[in-house]
């Protein structure tokens, strides 16, 4: 035995078992990278290459910059195309080793992303930040760590959040902001927002709150909310009642608008009589809202009405500003999560949906919206659309009118009174002339125009006439688009015809009309309208948090007034009959501003 055992020690070394699976090639490194190379040597042919880039990453992490560039280049001498991917990483990565930027950049360029597993795409985000690190772009390297973050696990996270909390730390909010304006990735945009925020030197402490909670709501699970001051996390937005000390009004007081501009500015100081707060207005034509805000500041302005455009009212969202705003219009994203945000417009497709409402509450099962086939027109009907599929769960009938040439041919179509018409398909928004089968859902009951007082006025006659002139007219509403004032010739045509539009132009507030009569005799509908939008936005201020939080609506000119969670103004319209000229109030219609 003894000699057994003596034989087998005297031949040699006992020799190690085979190698096991190799890791991920782009995983976390567990060990230094002779090891990796060792193991390589060992593996079986499959696997070797996977060790090898293993060891390659190990040494350019150990500055063996020669090391790791020999193996590689052994690597590239017998390559397939599913591993070239992978060496054009490591080239690149090399190349960012040795300082070589521009080469790395253009090495970066090539790499097939679409042929890159989990996490050797987290690897190659991870050298576009290196890059453009060290191309002093910190901005940039902070979006590629935020694409990279999602491909990370959890342990790995921390280390990468820090990451770009570093890399925003020392940028400008103006820098920070601007770089809002390109991103398209919302997790990107959140940090841009915070970072901003918290590096934004001069504002006011409880500003600032606003601004840090607003962000909270929009970016709940954010993973930025780690830096958020001790305080801020969970808590509730305090909506006191605003009592501005100075409110500035942002509107295009020059240029083409300048004239309904001057209508909304006449209500605004109208409403502000016997008020102790100031109110300045500011020229938003010629001036960027970067340039205006800083005027703000400078001023001590506390509260914003306005502004009036859609691309302004971006341009102002994007500086994410540290006071309370009431928008005079909608931006085509509004950011509703946002505090102290605030949107009032008389926008037609709220008018429409107004309709949509109250149509229902009339009790009509099927309506038919008619309207034109424009742009306003496809708004309107998308917005009753949308609120009448919210009431009863039903698409409207949609249909579309051309002109008057083929007016007649477009009702037929609509009602679906000639077998060979094609009629209104329900919710589609789409030419009369591709129309579809109407859906079984029972005959039209009612009819919705989205359309102005003379298209109104030369269409009701079609629908008697294809119906049937003897039968009863089909219940029509209309919104303020086919407003016809009372000094107006009566036409027999509109008789019966139901309008929604603002209690201001059907006698409430006689006192300040008379007033405005004086003022400015040369008036019409529009002005009026505008002119109620500026008073009722001056007079809503002090009560928009409380609306807000659900008391009871406001009776204003420009409607009964409300607003959602979500900070949009709402207005539920006065409802008239047209009879024999006048408009009048309907049978049972009870009228709160009288």
């Amino acid at each position: 035995m003894l000699s057994a055992i003596l034989a087998a020690c005297s031949s040699g070394p006992l020799q190690p078992g085979p190698v096991g699976a190799p890791p991920e090639q782009f995983s976390s490194l567990k060990s230094h990278g002779d090891h990796y190379l060792a193991q390589a040597k060992r593996a079986e042919p499959a696997d070797a290459f996977s060790w090898r880039v293993l060891a390659i990453r190990a040494f350019l992490e150990e500055q063996q910059l020669d090391k790791a560039q020999q193996l590689l280049a052994q690597l590239q001498k017998d390559v397939s195309p599913e591993q070239a991917p992978t060496l054009d990483l490591l080239t690149s990565a090399l190349s960012l080793a040795r300082g070589q930027v521009v080469e790395a950049e253009q090495q970066l360029a090539k790499v097939n992303q679409g042929a890159l597993s989990r996490d050797a795409k987290s690897y190659y985000f991870w050298l576009q930040a290196k890059r453009l690190e060290q191309q002093q772009q910190p901005i940039d390297a902070a979006a590629m760590l935020v694409k990279r973050h999602e491909l990370l696990s959890a342990s790995e996270q921390s280390s990468n959040r820090e990451r770009i909390y570093a890399l925003l730390a020392d940028s400008s909010a103006a820098n920070l902001r601007q770089a809002q304006q390109s991103s398209d990735n919302k997790q990107f945009t959140g940090w841009l927002r915070l970072m901003a925020i918290l590096n934004a030197s001069g504002t006011d402490q409880e500003q600032r709150q606003w601004q840090l909670q607003s962000w909270q709501r929009t970016f709940p699970e954010h993973p930025g909310s780690y830096y958020l001051p001790e305080g801020i996390a969970n808590a509730a937005v305090r909506l006191a009642a605003y009592q501005p000390r100075h409110i500035a009004v942002l509107l295009p007081l020059t240029g083409k608008l300048s004239e309904q501009a001057d209508a909304i500015r006449n209500g605004i100081l109208s409403a502000h009589q016997g008020q102790s707060s100031r109110v300045s207005f500011f020229d938003t034509t010629k001036q960027s809202m970067t340039d205006i805000y800083q005027q703000l500041q400078n001023s001590e302005v506390d509260f914003i009405i306005g502004p009036l455009l859609k691309d302004k009212l971006t341009e102002l969202a994007n500086l994410d500003i540290a006071l309370p705003v009431l928008a005079l219009n909608m931006p085509n994203q509004a950011q509703h999560d946002l505090a102290h945000r605030y949107y009032f417009s008389l926008a037609p497709d709220a008018e429409a949906a107004e309709a949509a409402r109250h149509m229902w509450e009339q009790g009509h099962q099927q309506p038919l919206v008619f309207a034109p086939n424009n742009a306003l027109g496809k708004r309107m009907a998308h917005g009753f659309n949308q609120q009448w599929q919210q009431q009863t769960g039903q698409k409207a009938r949609i249909a579309y009118f051309n002109s008057k040439q083929s007016i007649e041919n477009d009702v037929r179509r609509a009602l679906n009174t000639k077998a060979s018409a094609p009629s209104a398909k329900a919710g589609e928004i789409q030419p009369i002339s591709e129309l579809e089968n109407t859906p079984k859902s029972g005959s039209i009951d009612s009819v919705f125009m989205a359309s102005n007082a003379t298209e109104t006025r030369f269409i009701l006659p079609y629908f008697d006439f294809v119906r049937d002139s003897r039968a009863q007219r089909l219940p029509t509403y209309v919104t303020s688009r086919s407003y016809t004032e009372d000094n107006e010739a009566p036409m027999s045509e509109l008789n019966q015809l139901q309008l929604a539009d603002m209690p201001w132009l059907f006698g409430s507030a006689p006192q300040l009309k008379e007033e405005v009569a004086l003022l400015w005799p040369d008036r019409n509908a529009s002005w009026l309208r505008l002119f109620a939008l500026g008073y009722d936005a001056l007079t809503l201020v002090p009560q928009l948090t409380d609306l807000q939080m659900g008391s009871p609506a406001v009776a204003g000119l420009t409607g009964e007034l409300t607003v959602s969670e979500q900070g949009v103004v709402q207005r539920q319209l006065q409802w008239m009959e047209y009879r024999d000229g006048t408009w009048q109030a309907q049978i049972n219609d009870t009228i709160p501003w009288q």
